[in-house]
């Protein structure tokens, strides 16, 4: 699967065990975060942050799907997009309203959530056009600069994990 050691779900021992056991038999561990395992502490420090974000209750489990697909399918990273559409697609989002998420993504989430999307979905694509007035309309939406910062970070980091993942990918 990649042409660098990582830890098969079967020989994972302490901490990589334990992040594994967060996956069921349903979800099995997903790709990225067999890959990560080459690097345990790396693992940890990401799993952390996804697990730091679930806990907040400014971001619902739909937005922050959204937030992954978004990023994900912006840097072309094709198993992240494929397994946030499938997850959008469980949580009663409709094929129509995931391809529309970067676009328009208030035909699937309410005013304020749409407008961090949208926020999201402009600073993956155009960095160097946002604009003040971009912040403005989210920050007028009701999210905090902390909060639209965030969001962006969210989805950007779909970007470094398709690229190790493709890096390290066996070809």
């Amino acid at each position: 699967m990649f042409m660098i050691d990582y830890v098969k779900p079967e020989q994972a021992e302490g901490e990589v065990q334990k992040i594994y056991s967060m996956f069921t038999p349903r979800i099995p561990v997903p790709e990225p975060i067999l890959l990560y395992s080459a690097s345990p502490r790396y693992l940890q420090r990401h799993v952390d942050m996804i697990v730091d974000y679930m806990q907040d209750d400014a971001y619902s489990p739909e937005l922050l799907a959204a937030l992954r697909f978004i990023g994900a399918s912006s840097a072309c990273f094709g198993f992240c997009t494929l397994f946030n559409r499938k997850m959008l697609g469980d949580m009663g989002l409709s094929e129509a309203e995931i391809d529309a998420l970067a676009t328009d993504p208030a035909k699937a989430f309410d005013a304020k959530d749409a407008a961090l999307l949208a926020f999201a979905a402009k600073s993956i694509k155009e960095p160097d056009n946002v604009t003040r007035e971009d912040l403005d309309a989210v920050r007028a939406a009701g999210w905090t600069d902390q909060q639209i910062y965030e969001a962006a970070a969210y989805s950007a980091q779909m970007s470094v994990t398709g690229t190790l993942f493709r890096t390290f990918a066996e070809k």
